[in-house]
């Protein structure tokens, strides 16, 4: 009797601890839920988030650009350099706004170029005539609508448990940024304002932006790579920019399910991807395909695969449902 009082009396303890817990859940915010125990922002080159396991934390900024970018290897080592967050800010400029830039721009230009030559230096000359006349196709591609210009800020933070770690990841980064030509700076003395820039709450407190046109717009959206496809798989087509054919298998290990959307605008060529796949992965791969086609678009790729010689062991099962 004794030990089944001491029972009850333990389970009627762990409810009430359990409903006061419940309690605290409720009063709370999920932003209250989630918030570390505190951040120390009183130094000058990174911040201390104190929670169960303090960490470290360090924001930077791109301070300068190369003159010509390689999609998409301009800032891959910012998206996937360690535990890091990246945040992009792109602001669209007006074409008004643009073309006035642009014709100061030139105007200077030209201005430093005449100065160049009355001293007789020839190299420098020949590059600021080539910045102008580079300026000058900019502005007329505008003036015609066949480009644009947008203003982008680029703000990083690294994390580590380690203070000593923060400093050599730090060093890492920036040395594999500078083989790209990319100059990026410790936000000093602004970590704070950097951190939160670098929060999703779209605000941009640092104001470090770079004027980037709509062809190298495109070095800076987070793609590690140009590549398509699996080294297995189906072959599919080729990749216009590397040449390289394009495999596709719906089963490998990278992928986390084996669904499958296509979009694209009417007379694109989604129903001639399909088939392809199809038809391809049964001669291949001996995979069979269950089509539900309410045109009777497939019966086609069916009756040409059971005819197939070589498709002896698999069937493509072909049923046309009407809608």
């Amino acid at each position: 009797m004794l030990k089944k009082q001491k029972q009850q009396k333990e389970l009627e303890n762990k409810e009430v601890n359990s409903d006061e817990k419940f309690e605290i859940l409720k009063r709370k915010t999920i932003k209250q839920l989630i918030a570390p125990a505190g951040i120390d922002a009183s130094h000058i080159d990174h911040i201390e988030i104190a929670s169960n396991v303090t960490r470290y934390a360090r924001s930077f900024f791109v301070a300068e650009l190369p003159r010509m970018a390689t999609f998409p290897y301009l800032f891959r080592s910012m998206y996937e350099f360690g535990d890091i967050n990246t945040s992009l800010y792109i602001n669209p400029i007006q074409e008004s706004t643009s073309q006035t830039q642009l014709n100061k721009t030139i105007n200077e230009l030209e201005t430093e170029r005449i100065v160049a030559r009355d001293k007789g230096n020839i190299n420098r000359e020949s590059i600021l005539a080539q910045k102008r006349m580079e300026a000058e196709q900019l502005r007329d591609q505008i003036a015609s609508g066949f480009n644009k210009l947008f203003e982008c800020s680029i703000i990083s933070t690294l994390f580590t448990y380690n203070l000593k770690d923060l400093d050599k990841i730090t060093r890492l980064l920036s040395s594999e940024m500078s083989k790209s030509l990319v100059n990026i700076k410790s936000a000093w003395a602004i970590q704070e304002e950097a951190f939160q820039s670098n929060l999703p709450l779209m605000e941009d407190k640092l104001k470090k932006v770079h004027t980037f046109d709509r062809a190298s717009m495109a070095t800076v959206f987070p793609f590690t790579t140009s590549e398509v496809g699996h080294p297995t798989g189906v072959p599919l087509g080729f990749n216009k920019q590397t040449g390289a054919p394009i495999l596709f298998d719906n089963f490998h290990d990278s992928l986390t399910n084996y669904n499958m959307v296509i979009f694209a605008k009417s007379g694109a060529g989604k129903s001639v991807t399909m088939k392809t796949l199809t038809a391809r992965s049964a001669t291949l791969g001996g995979i069979e395909s269950l089509a539900l086609d309410a045109e009777g678009e497939y019966q086609a790729v069916a009756e040409s695969l059971r005819r197939n010689k070589c498709y002896n062991k698999s069937k493509l099962k072909y049923h046309n449902k009407s809608i």
